[in-house]
Formats: C-alpha cells, sequence, structure tokens
C-alpha cells in the first residue's frame, strides 16, 4: 500500500507507514468487516437521544433530540430529506416509535408526563395527547421513562419515575385516547423499560432501577394476578428486548454497568450473563481498558440477536463501533460500522430490509446497509 523511504545517512526520523495511514483504515480488522454506510445528516450538535423508522423502501425515519423537538426524515435515494420537525414536549424527549399499522403515525413521550400522537400529514401540532387524567390542576405529572404500543395498536403503556413513593405503569386504550388505569405495586423504583411482546397484545415486560424485570399477563383483571414472573437482575435494568431462539421467546437485558444478561421466561438466573470486560476483549484488538467500552443497544436481525457496543479511542476522533451477534449460546463477530465519529446514544434496525441507523452526541444521523453474507459464523 505504502513505500518505505530508505534510512539516510543524516538523523532523519525514519518513516512510519501509520503516518499516511488514514484513520479510518487503522480501524479495520479481519474478524469485524466492515458495514456499507449509504448517509449520513447533521443536525446541529444535538444529541440525538432515540430513533425510530418505518419498514419499507423509502421509510420514514424519526430522531428525538436533546432541544426537545423530534426530526423527520425520508430516506430517498439513499440520502436523508427532512420533511418536518415536531415540537411541543415541555420537557426532555425519551422515546419516539412509529405505528405499527400506519407509517404516516409517530407516537413521542416526554419527562412531561405525556405521550403524544402526530400525524405527519399534518405535523404542525400533535394530534392527540396522551396524560394521566386522575392528577388534579395542582398535581405535578408523573416523568415519563419509556413507553410502548401493542402489536394490535390498540394500547399504550408508559413506565414512571417513582413518584410520592409509587413506580406506575399507565394504560391507554389508543382509539379514544383514555386512560385505563396503571400498575404500582410491582416496582419499588423508578420504571425504566416497558416493552409489549411482539405478537401478543396481553403480555408485557417492565424493568426497573430496583433491579427487576417483571412480565405480565394483560388478560388478566388486577396487577397481582397479572404479574407471571419477576426476574432478578441485581442490577439497575437499563434496555430490555424480546428476542427468539430456539423456539422459544427470551429476554435481553442491558444493566447500566453494562452488563448483557440473556433469560429464560422462568429463569431463576440468566442462562448467559456477558460481563464488561469480555465484551471490551472482543471488540478491541487488542484489549486496553474496560472502562472506555460500553453497549449501545440490542437488536434482532434475521433472527438472530445483534449486540452494538463501542469503546473510547483515546487522542482521535474516531470512535469505534462494533457488533456482535448471539447466536445459540455463542458470541460471534458481526460488523465495524467505520468512520463513525461520535457516541453512540441511539440505534434503529429494520429487520426487513436489514437497513441500520444510528445517531449520537455530535448530531449526527448516520444509515447503514447490514450484509449477513459478510459475517463469519466462527466465534471470536
Amino acid at each position: 500500500m505504502n513505500t518505505m523511504k530508505e534510512k539516510t545517512e543524516t538523523n532523519e526520523k525514519s518513516f512510519d507507514p501509520k503516518d499516511i495511514i488514514p484513520e479510518e483504515a487503522e480501524e479495520v480488522e479481519p474478524t469485524f468487516p466492515p458495514c456499507k454506510h449509504l448517509h449520513s445528516r447533521y443536525l446541529d450538535d444535538k444529541y440525538i437521544l432515540d430513533i425510530s423508522a418505518t419498514s419499507g423502501t423509502h421509510p420514514f425515519i424519526a430522531a428525538a433530540l436533546s432541544d426537545i423537538s423530534t426530526d423527520v426524515f425520508t430516506l430517498t435515494d439513499n440520502e436523508l430529506v427532512k420533511i418536518s420537525q415536531l415540537r411541543e414536549h415541555k420537557q426532555q424527549i425519551v422515546n419516539c416509535k412509529f405505528s405499527l399499522s400506519n407509517q404516516n403515525l409517530l407516537y413521542t413521550t416526554s419527562n412531561d408526563g405525556t405521550v403524544k400522537l402526530w400525524d405527519l400529514r399534518d405535523p404542525k401540532s400533535a394530534a392527540a395527547t396522551f396524560k394521566d387524567t386522575t392528577l388534579d390542576e395542582n398535581s405535578q405529572p408523573k416523568s415519563l421513562n419509556s413507553f410502548d404500543v401493542s402489536p394490535c395498536d390498540r394500547l399504550l403503556a408508559a413506565g414512571t419515575e417513582l413518584t410520592a413513593g409509587d413506580a406506575f405503569i399507565l394504560f391507554w386504550d389508543v382509539r379514544n385516547v383514555k386512560l385505563l388505569g396503571g400498575y404500582w405495586q410491582s416496582h419499588t423504583d423508578d420504571i425504566s423499560q416497558v416493552q409489549f411482546h411482539p405478537t401478543d397484545s396481553n403480555k408485557l415486560m417492565s424493568g426497573s432501577t430496583d433491579g427487576l424485570i417483571n412480565v405480565y399477563d394483560l388478560s388478566e383483571q388486577n396487577e397481582d394476578d397479572a404479574l407471571q414472573e419477576c426476574l432478578n437482575t441485581e442490577a439497575f435494568v437499563d434496555s430490555l428486548l424480546w428476542f427468539e431462539e430456539e423456539n422459544k421467546w427470551r429476554i435481553s437485558c442491558i444493566t447500566t454497568e453494562n452488563v448483557l444478561q440473556l433469560w429464560d421466561l422462568d429463569g431463576a438466573k440468566p442462562y448467559k450473563s456477558i460481563t464488561r470486560k469480555q465484551i471490551a476483549e472482543r471488540i478491541q484488538k487488542p484489549y486496553t481498558s474496560q472502562e472506555d467500552t460500553y453497549i449501545v443497544k440490542c437488536h434482532t436481525i434475521s433472527g438472530f440477536l445483534l449486540v452494538l457496543c463501542s469503546y473510547w479511542k483515546n487522542a482521535s476522533e474516531s470512535v469505534p463501533l462494533r457488533s456482535l451477534i448471539i447466536s445459540n449460546d455463542k458470541v460471534l463477530p458481526s460488523w465495524a460500522f467505520m468512520g463513525n465519529k461520535q457516541r453512540i446514544r441511539a440505534s434503529h434496525a429494520n429487520e426487513h430490509t436489514n437497513l441500520f441507523i444510528t445517531g449520537g452526541e455530535k448530531g449526527q444521523l448516520d444509515v447503514w446497509k447490514l450484509d449477513l453474507s459478510q459475517i463469519n459464523l466462527t466465534p471470536i
């Protein structure tokens, strides 16, 4: 690639090939093939806090931003084109999600205690606002940390911070924006995650900083009967995901200590736990420090559980971004996302098109294309 200079008789410094190798090329590792990068969009130094996208050839892509707005784009000819900005929340937006039944409908939720539904055909104001209608005018709204919409698109659930000694899961009927009620006895601290089962609208899981993952059957009449499973992670729960493996549904949990736990629904403990140090050893070549390593998020891609990871690289603008695939109890290398320049805060995967979207602390929205034929299914 480069031609070495001969050393002269003078004191001229010997030539180092790394002096002219581009920084991105220095990242290349044989076990992590580079993922194809389609397009970038810079969003003015705003943190990107969450990302959602629709399916299809030209998807809508929504990015929840640190300035309490949500930007919406279309992906046309591999280029991100901004179509609207949604701005009505009063505090930080924590989640955004497109409707499963109508790609023109987008939900956003905020620490201001509301979930808003937007119709992108008329985005000037929210089409509906879901809030706790049991509060009187002097009550402080319950801050929302997470929300999800059922696969039937009729039930909305949101988890709150601890409020007056209780942490709530609130439920609304999407069709008439009516608060149906809530659960408040199953967690004892902030509820960090709520997520419906991908195919069963009556099954919901929640995670909390009390260390518990709870699984509910919403067809039951009360909270005590609804609580089916209680899994004790012995850590703060940061992120949860349903995934299917070996013909059964399982749960992945990322803790705030950057440990990945994999659970069977009836497990007394995780059937697999991957520590921060183990992840650092797999994604860093050479391995330097586990303190620099973090897990961004878990996704499902073509039947695999994909774990997006990163680490800080000293004295460099580059922030290496890697992914691992968990399959049949093996941890396998997958892609290197070359040229990433920011700490990633949010990501989204489309199982049908293999599009992958990332966003982070420098306000850059990146679109990638995953190619499963690149993956070497040999364990690290």
